[in-house]
């Protein structure tokens, strides 16, 4: 290990060593070191050491500017550990400050810390880190809460605080081979040590956590997840209860979130009933398990419920990423690989909550894309079809031989004096209306396409193996005419009969009286005012004879029958 130093002359004693590690801090980085500037140190001697670990910005420029020392971790795998270590082993004070770049220190904090720390055996004294933008993102916001920490001794303290260097020689410093976690894996040693260490109802720090993006988010909490596996690990062969229990909620919740979406599919495949049944237990499940964090964070921000369910939303869901980096440690381990360095900030500051909002609306999407699959294929494609036969059945006091396909739902109006033969298709949207002794037939073999609508005040009857194309129209009654009222002068009507295997185009409509004979072709969107002639071909408004040349049977369109016109018409 390397490291460049742009001060050649030796530093004066001083009292307080600020160090301050940062990796493409940019602005960030200046803002700390205005911070540190303008901090009230009155009898205090102080220096500043930054420890850059890569930057490819100008964050080196920036902090020799800014009137740092600046050290430049030249390591192929750079973490905070091994900056901290830089810097703090090339400090002159008794007290080390340590800063991260993306942070701003509070004015009064070094004082205040400084007071605190003089105590026996206290080794590390922290006050409050909060976040300088919570209202960025929703993210962001919601991640503030995890800086809110009780006042008092605790086991460990983050990556701001002031710290004995007596005791950090005393233990060696930070662990260089952690990526991540290095903080508590530390104060754990510090304890062992008999050293203490102190929490102060005093505020510290603002935090520029810069996590604008699901991506970060998740990186964020895979890092965690890291952290926790290592430390867990180590802590457990020094007989060290840190973080083993944490780690090992994280891991089964991770798996029972990752789990139980999984197994809704299956059930969805297998059985809707109980698939349902079991998204309502796991719906439940989910909101007792928020309404019982939300409650037992309630200290973090009183009286702001909103707030403190989207926390407990958040302390559930990073568990999946979390489970990601602990299995990925896992793996590690057992090929002997490094993790290496975990970066998780977003780069551009401008992206905000509307992005958040798309990437969010994305992932969701992409989430839900296997169980719309199976939704499709499974409620749509059998159980709504089962629904809606059953729902006509009940609007037409029917009975409705099982050959009949109905793909969606069916609207009957009127008595619903409506009969269907054998293997009917019928497509969602049809409307069959029937008034007064009026009554519809329909045939074996019968196909209705999407938005048909017939309406018989008379009889409307449909042969065997009639197509009727989309939003095709059959009525059988026509308004009076009446000089003083069209829409009270009642109606006249005359069966509609149309014949056997009769191809009926999209957006047609046949009027009353008409019949439609055998094997008969009537052309899109025409109207149909007088009757047919058995395999004639009609089209137009009113409809007429078309004499179409018919095709020679070697070149006869696919799916076309011998001796049928060449015309292109919608069909059903």
């Amino acid at each position: 290990m390397n490291t460049h130093t742009c001060a050649t002359q030796p530093a004066p004693a001083v009292d307080v060593s600020v160090v301050v590690i940062g990796r493409n801090e940019g602005a960030r980085l200046q803002r700390c070191l205005a911070s540190v500037g303008r901090a009230r140190w009155g009898t205090l001697r102080h220096e500043v050491i930054y420890v850059d670990s890569g930057s490819t910005d100008t964050s080196v420029q920036l902090a020799r500017e800014g009137g740092a020392t600046v050290l430049v971790l030249d390591d192929p795998s750079p973490c905070a550990a091994k900056g901290r270590n830089l810097g703090w082993r090339r400090a002159q004070g008794e007290f080390v400050l340590f800063l991260d770049g993306d942070t701003e220190l509070h004015a009064d904090f070094v004082h205040t810390a400084h007071q605190a720390i003089d105590a026996p055996r206290r080794c590390a004294v922290w006050g409050h880190r909060r976040e300088s933008a919570p209202g960025q993102s929703v993210l962001t916001r919601v991640l503030d809460l995890d800086w809110v920490y009780p006042v008092g001794p605790t086991l460990y303290f983050g990556g701001d605080a002031l710290v004995r260097r007596a005791a950090l020689a005393e233990v060696g410093g930070f662990d260089p081979t952690l990526p991540a976690g290095e903080e508590p894996e530390l104060c754990a040693r510090l304890r062992a040590a008999g050293w203490q260490i102190e929490h102060i109802d005093a505020p510290m720090t603002l935090h520029d956590l810069a996590i604008r993006s699901l991506r970060a988010y998740a990186r964020r909490a895979y890092r965690s997840g890291v952290a926790y596996a290592e430390v867990a690990h180590r802590m457990r062969l020094r007989g060290d209860p840190l973080w083993q229990h944490e780690a090992r909620r994280d891991l089964r919740h991770g798996l029972l979130f990752v789990a139980a979406p999984c197994l809704l599919a299956m059930a969805l495949v297998l059985s809707p009933v109980v698939a349902l049944w079991m998204a309502m237990g796991m719906a439940l499940a989910a909101v007792a398990l928020l309404a019982r964090t939300a409650s037992r964070c309630a200290w973090k921000a009183p009286g702001q419920r909103a707030l403190l369910w989207q926390y407990a939303l958040h302390a559930h869901l990073q568990k999946v990423p979390a489970l990601f980096g602990q299995l990925a440690w896992h793996r590690a381990r057992r090929t002997a690989g490094p993790i290496g360095l975990i970066e998780y900030k977003d780069a551009a500051p401008q992206a905000g909550n509307h992005r958040l909002r798309s990437q969010a609306k994305g992932a969701l999407t992409a989430a839900l894309v296997p169980l719309a699959r199976a939704w499709r294929r499974v409620v749509r494609d059998r159980w709504a079809r089962l629904w809606a036969a059953a729902q006509l059945r009940e609007a037409t006091g029917q009975h409705l031989h099982p050959s009949n396909v109905v793909l969606g739902p069916v609207d009957i109006q009127g008595t619903g004096r409506v009969t269907f033969g054998r293997g009917a298709l019928v497509y969602p949207g049809v409307l069959l209306e029937t008034q007064g002794d009026g009554c519809i037939e329909i045939g074996d073999d019968v196909v209705l396409s999407r938005g048909v609508y017939i309406v018989a005040f008379g009889r409307v009857s449909l042969g065997a193996g009639t197509m009727v194309g989309e939003y095709a129209s059959l009525r059988d009654a026509n308004h009076r005419r009446s000089p003083h009222s069209v829409r009270h002068s009642g109606h006249d009507h005359a069966p509609i009969h149309i014949g056997r295997n009769v191809w009926i185009g999209r957006g047609v409509t046949v009027l009353k009286g008409v019949v439609l004979g055998d094997s008969c072709v009537v052309g899109a969107n025409a109207v149909v005012t007088r009757s047919v002639a058995a395999q004639a071909l009609v089209a137009g408004a009113p409809a007429r004879p078309l004499t179409p040349r018919p095709l020679p049977s070697s070149t006869a369109a696919p799916g076309t029958l011998p001796g049928a016109p060449a015309l292109s018409i919608d069909t059903p």
